[in-house]
């Protein structure tokens, strides 16, 4: 019995028949009733990622619906408020707050770049970004029982 194609990939465009595993992303712009974007693969969804452009993203996997069945896959739910705000995570006031950036070398960059200049005011911005993502990337390997942080821990889950 052959399988009956559900949708293409919005990458490759191989087929994804009814029933079949298929990969959706996070952000709710690429699963608009007009975009509906779906993936056969992680190599799919990878490649989208650039294109788009998304801040932090994940892939979701779905099962396509069987032949002739009715969709049952649930609705993502709506949020309450207009963002979703993470609780703070108080870091140790004893841990060390030099800058995380080499100022000469990103300033030169930006200059070469863009042709502007850098305010001293970014330096600081930058590493408390980079604080933040080590420490997410820090929670991840512990839960994952490791003692090495990971170029993997720095990718959204």
């Amino acid at each position: 019995m052959a399988t009956s194609t559900w949708r293409n990939c919005s990458r490759c465009k191989s087929p994804i028949a009814h029933g079949a595993s298929y990969l959706v992303c996070s952000v709710s712009t690429c699963n608009r009733a007009r975009t509906g974007m779906v993936f056969c693969k992680m190599e799919c969804w990878d490649a989208h990622l650039p294109i788009a452009r998304h801040r932090e993203a994940h892939a979701e996997e779905l099962t396509a619906p069987p032949v002739g069945g009715v969709v049952t896959e649930p609705k993502p739910a709506r949020r309450q408020g207009k963002r979703r705000i993470a609780p703070v995570k108080r870091r140790d006031p004893s841990l060390p707050r030099d800058a995380l950036v080499v100022t000469k070398a990103f300033k030169a960059y930006v200059r070469a770049a863009g042709g502007l200049n850098t305010s001293d005011a970014v330096i600081e911005v930058l590493s408390e970004k980079l604080r933040d993502w080590a420490d997410r990337a820090i929670d991840r390997a512990k839960e994952d029982g490791r003692k090495t942080v990971l170029d993997r821990d720095f990718l959204p889950k």
